[in-house]
Parts: structure tokens; sequence; C-alpha cells
């Protein structure tokens, strides 16, 4: 269950989306609300005669956070918390730490090519760290009150079953449902300036894969009853992140949600994340979980199921 639910913004269009989307989740199960913006190190000087930067910074800060919230969030729990120096995605993964929140929910600018690799997105960082799910979207997705479908894609591991318990919770509280989607990729190798290129395996192999691959799918999946109709699985060819992508857009995917390895460091520079690629290409809000907190999420989705029942 979500109770306490942190939307850090920067005050622009993408992070005013990803309110509407904390609200739709504060509403549902009931959740304080945490709104999160960080100045940054840049402080205007101030004039002469004039306060100090950080007392003109913050009022102006204040009152557009203040015009963003309506008279239904203050019947939540809404706490407004500016933070004026340290690194945007140090600073909302501490606060996320601190505050003992169960969800994260901001914008992406889903910046791509050079001005990604100059840049790089604070919305990923977050994603990489978080102890708990992050929801991200863009600015151009439009804001929904509910899910309908649910794309789950899995590389059957801690992080991914994780993801798949978060769906299900989701799947219970709005009547969802849901899609287990593994994409089965060909050798990846390393191309010319940097590139990327997929060689086919023999057929014989790739066979073989796909049998293992629908295997696995039929044990979390169940194949009789009621719930069969809600819970399905594929198995696809592709580039993971890509197809994922256009997998979603193309069938009418309302909501992502995968796990991520949280790599960092050399490993992330090296291999990169699928979930934070999918982060940056998805035309629908993505929810991705480390799974730290799997017990959790499985308690919640008894708890879901069992009122249900």
């Amino acid at each position: 269950m979500f109770a306490q639910i942190l939307v850090p913004t920067d005050l622009g269009v993408p992070s005013d989306a990803a309110l509407e989307y904390a609200r739709m989740f504060a509403r549902t199960w009931d959740a304080a609300l945490h709104v999160l913006h960080v100045t940054g190190e840049r402080v205007t000087p101030p004039r002469a005669g004039e306060p100090d930067g950080r007392r003109n910074i913050e009022p102006a800060a204040l009152r557009r956070i203040r015009e963003r919230l309506t008279d239904g969030d203050q019947r939540h729990d809404v706490t407004i918390r500016l933070v004026e120096r340290g690194a945007a995605a140090e600073v909302i993964l501490d606060y996320a730490r601190t505050a003992d929140i169960d969800l994260v929910v901001m914008g992406t600018h889903g910046r791509r090519g050079a001005a990604h690799f100059l840049l790089g997105s604070v919305a990923e960082a977050v994603v990489r760290g978080a102890p708990c799910p992050v929801l991200t979207t863009h600015a151009a997705t439009r804001p929904r009150e509910s899910f309908s479908r649910i794309l789950v894609p899995t590389d059957f591991s801690s992080p991914s079953d994780a993801a798949f318990e978060c769906a299900r919770l989701l799947q219970l509280r709005f009547g969802a449902s849901v899609h287990l989607l593994h994409v089965l990729e060909d050798a990846l190798l390393e191309g010319p300036f940097g590139g990327e290129v997929f060689v086919a395996a023999p057929a014989e192999r790739r066979a073989a894969r796909l049998r293992d691959a629908r295997a696995r799918l039929s044990h979390r999946v169940p194949t009789g009853g009621r719930e069969s109709a809600r819970l399905t699985s594929e198995v696809v060819l592709g580039p993971a992140a890509d197809t994922i992508v256009h997998h979603a857009a193309d069938n009418g995917f309302d909501l992502i949600v995968m796990g991520t390895h949280g790599r960092t460091g050399l490993a992330h520079l090296l291999m990169g994340s699928v979930a934070e690629r999918v982060v940056r290409g998805a035309s629908c809000p993505v929810v991705t979980t480390r799974g730290e907190r799997p017990c959790l999420v499985a308690l919640g989705v008894r708890a879901e199921a069992a009122a249900a029942s």
C-alpha cells in the first residue's frame, strides 16, 4: 500500500503532470502527499538593499507550489519542503529514505542523444537509487483517473518479480488487466561508432530459448478461471527497451511496471539500463522498482486480495 507519496517538482510542465498522478494515488490510498522543490546551488545574488537570495527565491517557489494545489489536496496531509542546495537527485533520494516514502511520482523531460549524454536525467538517477517504487511521466502524457491495461516486462529476475507484485497491487485496486511480457534478445554486439548490432541466434537455440521463456511465464500466470482473462503473458523477439516501448504504444497500455537492477558507476556506464531507456521513451507512465521492499508490496497485494474477496 502507498501511505506516503513524494512529488519532486521543478515547477515545469512534466512536474505538473506528475502532480496529477500523485493526486490520483493519494485519493486512491488516502495517502499523505509530500511536495519537494530543489532550487539548486545557483542562488541569485541579492542586490544592494535586498535580503539574501534565499529569501527572494523561497516565497516565489512557495507561491507557485501552492497555486498548483487544490482544495481537494487539503483533505490529505500535505507537506511542502524547499531545499536550496544540493544535487536534485541526491536530495530527492535522501528525502525518500528519511521520510519513509512508499512511492515517488515525478516528471521527466525525456532527453535523448547528446542532450541526455551531457545533462543526464534527474528522474533516471532517482529510478536507479530509490528505495521504493518510482512513477515517471512525460509532459505530453495525459493524466488519468485510473489504469485499465498494465504491461509488466520481465527478465525473471528478483526486481522483475517485485515489479509483478506491484502490478498485481495496482490491478486489484484499479480493476486492470496485467500482461507479462518477456523480450527475447538476440546476441548484442558493439557496432561501429559505439552503436549496437543484434546478431540472430541459430534457429535451434532460439527455439529452445522461446520454449524456456514460455514455460517460466506459465508458472506466473493462471491457465484457467476468471483470473486468467485479466492476467496474460507473451514472449516476443527484439531489442528489449525499444520492443517494450513500441509494444506498450501499439497495444494501448496505459501503464508500464518494471524492475530495475539499479546499476551505478562503471557497470551503469557500460551496460546502461533497459528500465531507464523505457522511462525515456515510453508514451505512458512507467513505474519502476528495484525490489528492495518486495515483502511490503507482497503484503499489500495479499491485503488487497483479502479485502476484495
